[in-house]
C-alpha cells in the first residue's frame, strides 16, 4: 500500500496536530475505555481518507478492538494489513499512533483487530489552543447598535477573532455575539458577550474588513463546554486546523 507516513513523517505530524507539548507516552496514558470515539486516518493511497469509530476493548498486547469504521452513514471496510493512523482526544491530551488491521470481521458484528501499539505520540492540549473555523457570527456593540453580519476565523477556549465589512467599536469596548456551533450530537447556537482586545484594520477587492481578536467575559458553563467540545473536536478530526 502507498503514501504510508513514515516514522519521522507521523512524528511531525503528531508535533503539529497537537499543538502543545509532544512527547512519548504508552498505551495506557491514553485511558482508553469502551465507547470512546476514535479518528481513523487510511493512508492517501487507498483513496478512503478519514472515519470513526468506538473502541470495544483491548488485548494488552495483542490487539486493539473497534468497531468498523465508519465515514457519514458508509461503513469502511478495512482488509488485512491495511495501515491507518488513529488520533484520540483524552484528559486535556491528544494521541496518535500507527496500526495494522490484524483481521475484519463480520460476525457478530462489523469490527476490527488493530495491531496493539507500543508506542503513542502525543501532546497536552494548551489552555487556549485556537482552531481554524469559518463560522458565521453577528455580533453589535453591547447594548446599543445594529446586529453586523461577521466570520469567526478562529476560536478558542477564551476567545476568538472576528472578521466583519463594518466596524463594530475601539479596544476595551464590549460586543454581543450570536453565532452557531456544528457538534455531532446537536447544533448549538450560543449567545456571549466579549471584549475587545486589537483590531485590525486593512482591505481586499471587496472593500474594508475589520479584523477583531475578542476575548470571552464571565461565559455560563454551559457556552464554555460548547465552546470546549468544538475546539476538541476540531483539534481530533481536523488536526490541521491547529493554530
Amino acid at each position: 500500500m502507498t503514501d504510508t507516513p513514515t516514522a519521522a513523517e507521523h512524528e511531525d505530524d503528531t508535533r503539529h496536530d497537537a499543538g502543545g507539548e509532544h512527547r512519548g507516552f504508552g498505551f495506557a496514558d491514553m485511558h482508553l475505555a469502551v465507547g470512546d470515539r476514535l479518528q481513523i486516518e487510511c493512508s492517501s493511497g487507498s483513496g478512503l481518507g478519514r472515519a470513526f469509530a468506538r473502541v470495544i476493548g483491548y488485548a494488552e498486547h495483542h490487539s486493539l478492538l473497534v468497531t468498523a469504521p465508519m465515514a457519514g452513514p458508509h461503513r469502511i471496510d478495512l482488509v488485512e494489513n491495511d495501515m491507518v493512523v488513529v488520533r484520540v482526544f483524552s484528559r486535556q491530551s491528544a494521541f496518535a499512533f500507527r496500526a495494522s488491521v490484524l483481521r475484519a470481521c463480520r460476525l457478530p458484528f462489523h469490527y476490527v483487530h488493530l495491531s496493539y501499539p507500543e508506542s503513542v505520540q502525543g501532546s497536552v492540549i494548551r489552555k487556549a489552543t485556537r482552531v481554524r473555523a469559518e463560522l458565521p457570527c453577528t455580533a453589535q456593540p453591547a447594548g446599543s447598535g445594529e446586529p453586523v453580519p461577521g466570520t469567526i476565523q478562529n476560536i478558542s477556549a477564551t476567545g476568538l477573532l472576528l472578521c466583519t465589512r463594518a466596524p463594530l467599536g475601539e479596544r476595551d469596548g464590549a460586543l454581543q455575539l450570536q453565532f452557531g456551533l456544528p457538534l455531532h450530537e446537536l447544533d448549538a447556537t450560543l449567545d456571549v458577550r466579549a471584549d475587545i482586545r486589537n483590531l485590525r484594520e486593512d482591505a481586499d477587492e471587496d472593500g474594508p474588513a475589520y479584523h477583531y481578536g475578542l476575548d470571552f467575559r464571565e461565559l455560563a458553563p454551559n457556552d464554555r463546554l460548547l465552546i470546549k467540545s468544538f475546539v476538541y473536536q476540531t483539534i481530533i478530526e481536523q488536526p490541521r486546523r491547529i493554530l
